[in-house]
């Protein structure tokens, strides 16, 4: 995973740069902890406790991380909603017609050691 971490010193703001694939994963830290480095601890220390095999879920106010077998797969709260429900006539209409709405950008996959690499340097970077 590729990633860059900025500081602008006009607004003195943190932000992350990912790749289009995991641009979610800077949004769900960001609006989720801040830019406070130890507001990660938590976090980081429940996933570097895992086992290989063990699983663990946090529900942020957003999105929802879920850890399974080493694979970390984070998810909009929204998806969960058009998931469960059934679709009304005209929405199973736009879906036929390929029109779905638009889930880019609403989840994303990684490996945990990849995500535990992220976190350690960026409260990091958000110390130093």
């Amino acid at each position: 995973m590729e990633y860059d971490f900025i500081y602008d010193r006009n607004t003195l703001q943190f932000s992350i740069r990912l790749a289009a694939e995991h641009e979610v994963l800077g949004r769900f830290l960001l609006d989720e902890f801040g830019q406070q480095a130890e507001t990660y601890l938590p976090l980081l220390q429940q996933l570097s406790a895992l086992k290989p095999h063990q699983s663990m879920q946090y529900q942020g106010k957003e999105f929802l991380l879920e850890v399974e077998n080493s694979e970390v797969t984070l998810s909009h709260n929204t998806l969960f909603n058009q998931n469960n429900e059934q679709p009304t006539e005209q929405q199973q209409a736009l879906i036929e017609e390929g029109l779905e709405l638009e889930q880019q950008g609403m989840s994303c996959q990684c490996g945990l050691e990849d995500l535990l690499k992220l976190l350690r340097e960026w409260q990091q970077f958000l110390a130093d």
